[in-house]
């Protein structure tokens, strides 16, 4: 399988390049400079990859980059979003450049692609509710464009999934394959609902319940970058339709007590 990691040079793309390496998965890493991440690096990581230069929000550019290198899946990780809702970011139109370039070469190869887009804990909803976390915190709400986006595209044109990781630390700078501690991420993972969410008797206390719990539950969703990198990886090389068309959330249970 052939990747097309879009925003190589951020903190979780980075991390992302040798955790698919480490699966036999071919990398074409989209970024808008290739000394930078060559800088970035290691020369055994970087000589075993392609390098492609282009804007993030120009569809045509992936595109090119889908069919030229031949792509079955696309990692993006480009783009963040602004936290305050007054706030904007190029994230929204990061993701429909994306969508665009994904739609159209998979409709020219009849084949849909499989995508990977990255979001945030607050897409995902409060189990029990139709209500997302976001709504009770509402900070990177420009997600909600996303999803929104997202939900209208059936598995037929793009086999997409959006991993909604809270804050992500990283575990280590050193950048090695096959990745330290081996392929296998210690997350939890579940689809609409984020995993070992803790309910409260105060949930039914009008108006603040539900606001108290999501500010309760959310210190524990703190994950590595190396095992959401893991987690995508995996995925992909396993070939899976667990998590097609779905929001997905993760839990560490050791970042969870640290």
């Amino acid at each position: 399988m052939k990747v097309l990691v879009i925003g190589a040079t951020g903190n979780l793309g980075i991390r992302v390049i040798p955790a698919l390496l480490s699966h036999n998965l071919a990398v074409i890493a989209f970024v808008r400079s290739s000394s930078k991440l060559s800088s970035l690096l290691p020369s055994s990581i970087f000589d075993q990859i392609t390098v492609v230069e282009g804007d993030a929000m120009s569809a045509d550019s992936i595109k090119s980059a889908i069919l030229d290198h031949g792509c079955d899946a696309i990692i993006n990780t480009a783009g963040l979003a602004a936290m305050m809702p007054w706030k904007s970011s190029d994230l929204p139109a990061i993701v429909t450049a994306v969508v665009r370039a994904a739609t159209e070469a998979g409709q020219m190869r009849q084949n849909p692609l499989r995508v990977w887009f990255l979001g945030g804990l607050g897409l995902m909803d409060i189990p029990g509710t139709k209500s997302m976390i976001v709504s009770y915190l509402p900070v990177y709400r420009e997600h909600l464009k996303d999803i929104a986006l997202l939900k209208t595209i059936p598995s037929k044109v793009i086999r997409w999934s959006i991993l909604c990781p809270s804050y992500m630390n990283p575990r280590s700078t050193e950048l090695i394959v096959p990745v330290k501690g081996g392929t296998s991420a210690g997350l939890a993972a579940s689809a609409t609902v984020p995993p070992h969410w803790k309910d409260f008797w105060f949930r039914r206390v009008p108006v603040l319940g539900p606001f108290i719990v999501v500010l309760a539950n959310a210190s524990q969703y703190t994950t590595t970058l190396e095992d959401n990198a893991e987690f995508i990886a995996n995925d992909l090389a396993v070939g899976s339709d667990e998590w097609v068309c779905k929001k997905v959330g993760v839990w560490d249970a050791a970042q969870s007590k640290a």
